[in-house]
């Protein structure tokens, strides 16, 4: 038979401790959370009804602050997507960074003019020369022989080191064009979207420079190409990568066609290791361009003319060219043997330079450059550009 709870039991400890209320707790103790009720040790059936109430009334309170902290972060999270977030902000502060923005290439000695540099590609002089020409028509010529466009969408494909990034500088400096180069990873973005963004913004820039000096001359470099451009039927379908790439394809074409049309001061020359024939390049892309020109390796003559522009930055270079023509020369046809890149070339001449400065560490004494240098910094080129391309 069951027995009330009475002061007859009180000895024995069948009433619950609860909760942020320590069982042997003081008379007149506060108890831990919310409440500053005090309260007395648990004797009578009534004490511990009491005690039950206690606690439903700070679960209650509990549940409705909690309740309200959450509606608040809610409604504070709902007013502030509208904002322009500080995640924005940085991609156009990064974008800024990446994009290099134009520079004068007029007194920069490292890149020669059209007429005092024979190591260019026969055909790429006669592109580069008939658009210096035309650049120094006047608006009569020009008008009367029918507003000929200039032929400023230029492509070179062709191996590695060959000279492609070389030549659109060459042709800049003797445009008298503002110069500047775009990387892939200059706009690329491990997030969704913000490779297109940087891609648009690095567009803007261009024709906002353009549309501000509009008799100023412009030249822009895409190095790697293809890394934009690839043709759709090549990429992975099924990922958002794809997506991406699909994505910075489209603004790049978008792009090419107002450049095309609002900025004729602009010339475009995309580089590529890539051939784009057999659909190794988008077509959609390829017809943006007006000369489709591939860079050999370099034949003897030109490895000839770079070999002498190289040296000539050596202490007494022009005294040690004329005295050492005919074996630069016999140097020149075997690097053509070869198929050494113009890389390869500069590699040879810097190992050289090293021999050089080894020499006259160790004997003490500076007996000036030697030819045998040159042809020790050719024979540590194990393999050239072109031999690594070989079966």
């Amino acid at each position: 038979m069951l027995q009330p709870i009475s002061q007859n039991n009180l000895s024995h400890k069948v009433y619950p401790n609860f909760k942020n209320t320590p069982f042997q707790n003081p008379v007149n103790e506060k108890p831990y959370f919310l409440f500053e009720k005090k309260f007395e040790r648990i004797k009578t059936d009534d004490d511990f009804r009491k005690a039950q109430l206690d606690q439903a009334e700070r679960s209650i309170v509990l549940s409705t602050v909690t309740f309200f902290t959450l509606l608040m972060c809610a409604v504070m999270f709902m007013l502030g997507r509208g904002k322009s977030t500080p995640a924005k902000k940085q991609v156009q502060d990064l974008t800024d960074i990446y994009f290099k923005g134009f520079e004068s290439l007029k007194n920069n000695p490292k890149v020669p003019l059209l007429e005092n540099c024979k190591s260019i590609n026969k055909e790429l002089r006669e592109i580069l020369e008939i658009q210096v020409k035309q650049s120094k028509a006047g608006d009569n010529i020009t008008k009367e022989t029918g507003e000929a466009v200039s032929s400023n969408r230029l492509l070179l494909f062709g191996p590695a080191g060959v000279g492609k990034s070389f030549f659109a500088k060459i042709y800049a400096k003797s445009l008298d064009a503002e110069y500047t180069e775009v990387l892939y990873s200059d706009f690329n973005s491990k997030w969704s979207g913000e490779s297109v963004e940087n891609l648009k913004y690095i567009f803007e820039k261009i024709l906002a420079a353009a549309g501000k000096n509009p008799q100023k001359k412009y030249v822009v470099t895409f190095n790697e190409i293809d890394t934009i451009v690839m043709p759709p039927e090549n990429l992975a379908r099924g990922s958002g990568h794809v997506l991406s790439k699909l994505e910075d394809r489209s603004v790049f074409l978008n792009y090419m066609d107002r450049l095309n049309e609002t900025a004729p001061n602009v010339t475009v020359i995309g580089t590529t290791n890539i051939s784009p024939k057999n659909n190794g390049l988008d077509r959609a892309a390829m017809s943006r361009f007006q000369n489709i020109v591939e860079v050999p390796y370099p034949d003897k003559e030109c490895l000839f003319e770079a070999l002498k522009m190289n040296l000539k930055g050596i202490s007494g270079g022009d005294i040690f060219i004329a005295e050492n023509e005919r074996q630069l020369k016999k140097l020149a046809e075997t690097m053509a043997a070869r198929r050494f890149s113009f890389r390869n070339l500069e590699n040879t001449v810097n190992q050289a330079k090293q021999y050089y400065k080894i020499e006259v560490i160790d004997s003490g004494k500076n007996e000036g450059f030697k030819f045998d240098y040159l042809k020790r910094g050719e024979n540590s080129i194990k393999l050239s550009d072109g031999e690594l391309e070989r079966p």
